[in-house]
């Protein structure tokens, strides 16, 4: 895990290189992509980043959802190739005829892709988990849009700018959340961010739930504060929360306001509060930095409870036992 950490920087430089020439040849009105879990989060980044120049739409569960434009472009996103959800997105563009593009490290979608004449970004990181190739996966994405006219040559340039950057300040990154895995030792995290940086909240969550399989909740504000916040003010044991506000100095100020006084009535109500400072000086850096904070954080809280971070065996067990139930899907 520590090693997957440390080669971050070098996921995106090798996954732009691998994927600089692979493009889709059309014009389109929007674009879906389809996909489940670590697969489907290099999609929530480029919302995040409000990366490509037409709409993007996150699916996730079988088929396609309700298309509104007449040429969408689909991207089916599945780093094991194997994802019965994905899969059936891509049976179901195949159907209707819409343009493809296959994100994936192999499998049935690259073999499919390959039979259809379909591009592939490759994740060409093999024998990890996806959660652990967001950067790469993510990157390659970026890539083949870029070549493809959907992504701005700006983000492009930022992001091969970012590499060498990144390299040097994985380790810097490490001690900040080492110090917030103690501080979260037998609690149950609930992480709070601006909606500018609500990608980076999910993300801990997500890092959280299947690195140190355990429970953790997200939200963003302004949002919670019009109902999530309102539910720990009589819990039946608040003290088991911990609300972790990840901070950023370019928050609107009344974001800020809204998380200072959150805090204040958190603490009233018996819920723990810790704020963590996000890194960087752009949204870019901020959210890369912070999809490595979370690495590091779900590492070090793994180890605190003695636990292997890399395998999801609970996953694995539930699609053993899908398969029983309901047979095999593809």
């Amino acid at each position: 895990m520590r090693d997957i950490i440390l080669q971050q920087a070098n996921q995106i430089r090798r996954s732009l290189d691998v994927n600089k020439d692979v493009r889709v040849e059309d014009t389109f009105d929007e674009i879906i992509l389809a996909g489940m879990g670590g697969s489907a989060l290099p999609g929530d980044l480029l919302v995040a980043l409000e990366a490509t120049s037409l709409p993007l739409h996150i699916h996730r569960s079988y088929g396609l959802p309700r298309i509104f434009g007449k040429k969408p472009l689909v991207i089916i996103s599945t780093y094991s190739g194997n994802t019965e959800e994905s899969l059936s997105a891509y049976q179901a563009a195949r159907e209707a005829g819409y343009t493809m593009l296959v994100n994936t490290a192999g499998g049935t979608a690259a073999a499919w892709a390959a039979r259809d004449g379909i591009p592939v970004a490759k994740i060409d990181l093999p024998g990890m988990q996806p959660r652990h190739t967001l950067l790469g996966s993510c990157s390659g994405l970026i890539a083949a849009l870029h070549a493809s006219h959907l992504v701005n040559d700006t983000l492009m340039a930022e992001l091969t700018k970012l590499v060498p950057t990144l390299a040097q300040r994985i380790p810097e990154l490490e001690a900040p959340a080492r110090e917030l895995a103690a501080t979260l030792k037998n609690k149950i995290p609930v992480y709070l961010a601006s909606h500018r940086l609500h990608f980076a909240a999910k993300n801990f969550k997500i890092q959280t739930n299947e690195n140190v399989k355990a429970p953790a909740f997200w939200n963003e504000l302004p949002e919670m504060n019009h109902n999530e916040m309102v539910g720990f003010s009589h819990a039946p044991d608040p003290s088991l929360f911990q609300a972790v506000f990840l901070h950023d100095a370019d928050d609107h100020p009344r974001i800020t306001a809204r998380m200072n006084i959150t805090a204040d009535l958190y603490r009233e109500w018996g819920v723990g509060v810790t704020t963590f400072e996000m890194a960087g000086s752009s949204v870019l850096e901020k959210l890369v930095f912070g999809a490595v904070s979370g690495l590091w954080l779900g590492y070090h809280l793994a180890e605190i409870y003695g636990i292997d971070p890399v395998p999801v065996a609970g996953v694995e067990n539930f699609k053993k036992r899908l398969e029983e139930v309901a047979g095999k899907a593809v």
